[in-house]
């Protein structure tokens, strides 16, 4: 796999462009077809990807939290089959270009031969809508435009926009069937509170590596976590504002604590891997830190037997 931040024509390539958020199933349908026509046309297989979610750019407000890290989906996307990944800088330049321009960039820029139009992806400024009119600039320009046929396999129809909802509506194994694997955040253990301690369900605070990480439904989780020592191990995991300790003023900011289940490791300051199995029920406030702890204790026995 090599990653190309600038112009690079030492291959000629076959492409698709996305944001590949999550590098889900479709995704990896996508670059499937991509190796298999490049091998055929004797070109190499590459995915042309943005550093940062278009929305971002364009209405920040409307900008989706991510399933992956730019780093993580870098791994993903290698892991798939992609030779070359091509990762773009989107702004305003790249955001004016008619598709021509965009087209024409690729061809000249990054040696793109061929470019797979994924099912429903449109691209460019100008926004053409079909794919004949698509066909048509490449021709006039040396590019072949190709249809990729639709991803019709488990989870069907998958999206980066439908896994969340999956995840934001507490329905992690619908995601974790149109992803190929359970979903999952990478954090760092950070200090928290230490309440959980003395109730007999300590937690460790996972703060996520990127501000703009999708935090599924507030509420518990049964889950694996990977300490780092590699060790995948099951867990409960707590997503949410803490409403039985939290200031009567405010509900301060959301919290990821997860008590991982016959574990003593200190791992303060270590990044460890949260996989969101099932959910087990929403947040809620409780009496007394007499009740949270009964409840915790029907959490972990409900966990540890889907877990089992």
């Amino acid at each position: 796999m090599r990653i190309i931040t600038k112009s690079d024509t030492s291959r000629r390539r076959i492409a698709a462009v996305g944001m590949y958020d999550g590098v889900h199933a479709g995704h990896k349908f996508l670059i499937d077809y991509l190796r298999l026509e490049a091998g055929s046309r004797r070109l190499t297989p590459a995915v042309i990807t943005f550093s940062q979610h278009p929305l971002s750019v364009v209405r920040p407000l409307e900008a989706p939290g991510l399933l992956t890290s730019l780093e993580e989906r870098l791994r993903l996307l290698g892991a798939a089959g992609a030779e070359d990944i091509i990762i773009l800088t989107f702004n305003d330049k790249l955001r004016y270009k008619s598709a021509r321009e965009f087209l024409s960039m690729l061809h000249k820029s990054y040696g793109i031969d061929t470019l797979v139009l994924g099912f429903n992806n449109r691209f460019g400024h100008d926004r053409p809508q079909t794919l004949e009119e698509y066909r048509k600039i490449g021709d006039e320009i040396g590019v072949e435009v190709i249809p990729a046929p639709e991803y019709r396999g488990a989870g069907s129809p998958v999206s980066s926009s439908v896994i969340r909802k999956h995840l934001q509506s507490g329905q992690p194994e619908k995601a974790a069937e149109a992803l190929g694997h359970p979903y999952a955040i990478r954090g760092m253990v950070v200090k928290g509170q230490r309440l959980g301690r003395t109730i007999g369900f300590p937690t460790a605070n996972v703060n996520p590596n990127s501000k703009e990480t999708l935090l599924p439904k507030p509420g518990a989780y049964a889950a694996y976590i990977t300490t780092p020592d590699g060790i995948r191990r099951a867990a409960m995991v707590n997503i949410g504002f803490r409403p039985t300790v939290a200031e009567p003023d405010g509900r301060g900011e959301i919290s990821v604590e997860a008590h991982i289940f016959d574990y003593n490791g200190y791992i303060y300051d270590e990044e460890i891997l949260v996989e969101f199995m099932k959910y087990l029920r929403p947040e809620s406030r409780f009496a007394s830190t007499e009740k949270l702890r009964e409840q915790l204790e029907r959490d972990a026995a409900k966990a540890r037997k889907i877990l089992s």
